[in-house]
């Protein structure tokens, strides 16, 4: 359409922000929930701000939001773009605790290709022209031409995630004395493993994490937080993260690529099976002192889940040891191997299993203290029958799960999570939850932390 009227036609948007209030911090950021009035259409979205103005730390958020906002895909939060403020107009309170390093410069998108040629071209080697979205390059923060200007606050505005992130369900599901039913886990790394699959055809994420994956409460796992992402041509420039989930070439600051995520997803997957980290320091120290513990860590071999926890299947078990090689030539080649392996050998090896409506209700009852659910809800959740065929929603963490060896790698865990809650069972402390049978009578009853579905054949 040659004659399209509005073809280069440029406009300012009429949306506004009001911050309702903070959702979390970091090292470095800030998380914000906001309001967002469109033409007086209402919306939530999150914003994400840096603790002080620093040029290094802009042009970092800066990239993290270019890397961002052209990956589309259901399992990964999607990223808007910024928003910027000048320091001047902010609040006084504000500004009296906010940090100015540095004036950070504000950068020009001059460079920036459009969206449409970043739609319609493909940079992966060999590509061809293809209409799904991808970008024309990716920028680097020291390659990008600035322009002067004055101080300014940035947001990196991004979708807003109504659930809970994987760090924190662990946290609520130890206080229980429970770990997450083992098809629940595996689906959730499943989905970040159809994620990552997709990134890895343009970058490394290289900060795969509890903390970064969120599960919203409609069942929808996503992978967040691309602050330190990096493009597969740069993917071994800058060392950062949680050394505690890195690869050992991530550690030793070789160049990587999607392996590296792969190690890190099987940590995840590791303690999400065991209630373990393998590689997190037993007490605190500084970042030197931290990557020279866990590179000891990894110079001694990985025991197997199923050998450590009795109600691992082995099968799951031999996918995540593959995905926590050492060496990175005998480890998962690509994500989408991963993936297949877990719902072929796993997740949908007798039939129907896990998805997102299911991942849904498990949430719904687990946040109800078992003390909720419909026949609706139960049958999402059908493939969690055990051999009496009940439906056991609860996988309570008991040393009889636990072999000698794990035992003794939970030992020697002193203070972890997994260890608190074994030693308060074996102290008898009053602050035990004690597991109850009082579901409510009707469709459903409650029998050691199973339930009896009133009609077995669905």
């Amino acid at each position: 359409m040659d004659d399209f009227s509005l073809r280069g036609f440029s406009f300012s948007s009429s949306a506004s922000y009001s911050i309702v209030e903070e959702l979390g911090r970091g090292g470095m950021g800030i998380v914000y929930l906001v309001e967002k009035n469109c033409g007086g259409v209402l919306d939530y979205v999150v914003f994400k701000a840096l603790k002080s103005l620093d040029d290094e730390q802009e042009a970092r958020l800066r990239n993290e939001a270019n890397i961002a906002t052209f990956l589309r895909h259901e399992n990964i939060v999607k990223t808007y773009g910024l928003e910027s403020v000048k320091l001047s107009d902010m609040p006084e309170d504000f500004r009296k605790g906010y940090e100015v390093k540095n004036h950070p410069k504000q950068t020009s998108d001059l460079q920036l290709p459009s969206f449409h040629l970043r739609r319609i071209a493909d940079p992966r080697k060999g590509g061809k022209r293809t209409p799904g979205f991808a970008p024309a390059r990716m920028p680097h923060p020291r390659a990008t031409r600035t322009i002067d200007a004055g101080p300014v606050v940035t947001f990196m505005s991004m979708d807003y995630v109504d659930g809970v992130d994987m760090a924190m369900l662990m946290r609520h599901h130890f206080k229980l004395h429970l770990m997450l039913p083992i098809p629940i886990a595996m689906f959730i790394i499943s989905r970040i493993a159809r994620a990552l699959a997709y990134a890895h055809q343009w970058i490394v994420h290289k900060d795969v994490t509890p903390g970064n994956i969120l599960i919203s409460t409609e069942g929808v796992a996503k992978l967040a937080d691309f602050g330190i992402a990096a493009p597969l041509s740069a993917a071994g420039e800058e060392f950062a993260g949680k050394v505690h989930f890195m690869a050992p070439e991530q550690l030793a600051r070789e160049r990587v690529d999607g392996r590296a995520d792969i190690f890190s997803l099987g940590v995840v997957a590791y303690e999400l099976l065991t209630g373990i980290n393998l590689f997190k320091p037993l007490s605190r120290g500084t970042w030197d002192e931290n990557v020279r513990w866990v590179k000891s860590a990894q110079a001694r071999p990985v025991i197997p889940p199923h050998e450590l926890c009795t109600d691992v299947p082995e099968k799951l078990s031999a996918i995540v040891m593959k995905m926590l090689e050492y060496n990175v030539d005998k480890r998962w080649q690509r994500m989408i191997e991963v993936l297949m392996e877990l719902e072929k050998r796993h997740l949908y090896a007798q039939g129907f299993g896990p998805t997102n409506n299911s991942m849904a209700s498990y949430l719904h009852i687990f946040e109800s203290d078992f003390l909720e659910a419909n026949q609706d809800d139960l049958r999402q959740l059908t493939f969690l029958r055990n051999q009496e065929g009940k439906v056991a929603l609860q996988r309570r963490v008991s040393r009889e799960m636990f072999s000698e060896k794990g035992l003794e790698l939970v030992r020697e865990r002193k203070r972890s999570p997994i260890y608190n809650v074994l030693a308060r069972q074996e102290s008898g402390s009053k602050n035990n939850p004690t597991p109850h049978n009082n579901y409510p009578k009707g469709p459903a009853s409650m029998a050691g932390g199973s339930v009896i579905i009133e009609n077995t054949k669905l």
